[in-house]
């Protein structure tokens, strides 16, 4: 659909039920799904596995479930069992850590689960390469994002959508009088602007059921700055909300939900139907690649906007063309991850002005094995004594294509010699997530001494995977 062209917003709302301390957050989800389910309106909540095991202890099963993390705050929390370890090794323990919580609410509820949440702000980019091995097609409250407002978007292998993309936590502003009449206010922009754009969602994020009853995180008190409660000790229980301003919230997102459903351009969706529709591949016409191509070719830097292939699935696609496959007649590229690996060995080794045939030809055959091996690129492609960084490479086979008469046949077809042109390591849109992420990442619920300059980088090289969803 053109950005301009009138359609109708998406709307899909989100919980996240973590408390585990307080019996009374369990009602309150309760009242949550019974308020929507008299309204005719879908939502996911999003339960960790602690709550899942203390709904079973209290016998308390009425509850709607997604997935959250197993154990949240719980240290080591998502980031702090990260930080030791590489791509591979954090993807292990990513599945190893989650798989239990993951069994036990497919148990209890007796459906496959469509989405996974980042627990606040403790994340890795393992977490949505992992998610493919738990049998979990999407990933909500991602740091990433494509620097283009698509969300949701494919990232290191996972359907994600992006936390920043997101209006809330609504729970924020639902006891506050004056700062409800805002959100309200602003509340047809936000429709409007999303009715005009590609993919027409809105992610409203209601936020925490525990909220509606309490005034804190049950967590704050328990697990602050990387300390685990003494074992046997009893969680402190967070200040309760008095019931009066229980019933203003419950009101005023009574009021929130009727707005958006009276609103002619919106509508309510579910967060299952968003996922399965957004996971499509994306339709192939003719001459796709050709246009993948020129979208690349005729932008600066790393695209990472299209909904055709990601920047490292293109350079795949480019690498087996120039080994003579016919990457159209193919059909889809499969999902490719950034490097994951650091480069070795670059400093004893020349990168040259230019390729010859046969070093080029090598250099693709090095990008393919990589690709075919690991499943990600490497950070080099060699060939003869030769190393070439991958964004080196990329750069320079678009450009080829952009002075050819036809793109393909030129990756095809290529000169004897192709130039080497200087390019940026890494999408512009890395050091936006990076920094968001290592901003985020140092708060109260981590070891004040955790180092995540590793999963920076691993996050940085990572958005060589981005590209857009398809459009609903």
């Amino acid at each position: 659909m053109p950005a301009d062209a009138p359609g109708t917003a998406r709307v899909f709302l989100t919980f996240d039920v973590e408390d585990p301390v307080t019996p009374a957050s369990d009602d309150a989800v309760v009242w949550l799904a019974e308020t929507l389910r008299d309204k005719g309106v879908p939502a996911a909540f999003f339960v960790t596995g602690d709550k899942a095991r203390a709904l079973v202890r209290r016998q308390r099963l009425d509850e709607m479930c997604i997935r959250d993390t197993n154990h949240h705050s719980t240290h080591p929390t998502v980031a702090e069992y990260l930080e030791p370890r590489d791509w591979a090794g954090g993807v292990a323990e990513v599945v190893a850590r989650e798989r239990s919580g993951a069994d036990l609410i497919r148990d209890l509820t007796g459906r496959e689960l469509c989405g996974f949440a980042t627990p606040g702000t403790s994340w890795g980019p393992q977490v949505p390469g992992a998610l493919a091995d738990l049998g979990i097609p999407a990933h909500l409250h991602s740091f990433s994002r494509t620097g283009g407002g698509h969300n949701p978007h494919w990232y290191a292998g996972a359907l994600c959508f992006a936390r920043s993309e997101a209006v809330g936590p609504v729970e924020d502003v639902l006891p506050d009088p004056v700062r409800f009449a805002e959100l309200v206010g602003g509340l047809p922009d936000v429709l409007g602007r999303a009715a005009r754009s590609a993919d027409r969602l809105v992610h409203l994020y209601v936020g925490h059921p525990t909220m509606f009853v309490n005034r804190g995180f049950w967590d704050g008190a328990n697990y602050a700055a990387g300390r685990n409660p003494a074992p046997g000790t009893p969680l402190a229980a967070p200040e309760p909300r008095p019931a009066e301003e229980t019933r203003t919230m419950l009101d005023n997102l009574s009021r929130l939900v009727d707005i958006v459903r009276a609103s002619p351009v919106a509508e309510f969706v579910s967060f299952g139907e968003v996922v399965a529709e957004a996971r499509r591949a994306p339709a192939l016409d003719a001459g796709w690649f050709a246009v993948a191509l020129a979208e690349a070719a005729g932008r600066p830097g790393i695209r990472t906007t299209s909904r055709l292939l990601s920047p490292a699935q293109l350079l795949y696609a480019m690498c087996r063309e120039v080994l003579g496959e016919d990457v159209e007649r193919a059909g889809p590229v499969r999902e490719v991850l950034g490097p994951v690996a650091r480069p070795e060995g670059a400093g004893a080794v020349g990168s040259p002005a230019a390729l010859d045939g046969r070093r080029l030809r090598e250099a693709a055959v090095s990008v393919c094995r990589e690709v075919s091996t690991t499943g990600a690129l490497p950070a080099l492609a060699r060939a003869d004594g030769v190393a070439v960084p991958v964004a080196t490479l990329y750069r320079s086979l678009l450009d080829l294509t952009a002075e050819g008469a036809a793109g393909v046949r030129a990756l095809r077809s290529p000169p004897e010699s192709v130039p080497l042109a200087a390019a940026p390591e890494l999408p512009g849109v890395a050091e936006e997530i990076t920094e968001h992420y290592t901003r985020r990442v140092r708060r109260w619920m981590h070891r004040p001494d955790l180092d995540v300059t590793e999963l920076a980088r691993l996050t940085r090289a990572q958005t060589w995977s981005l590209r857009a969803a398809a459009a609903a």
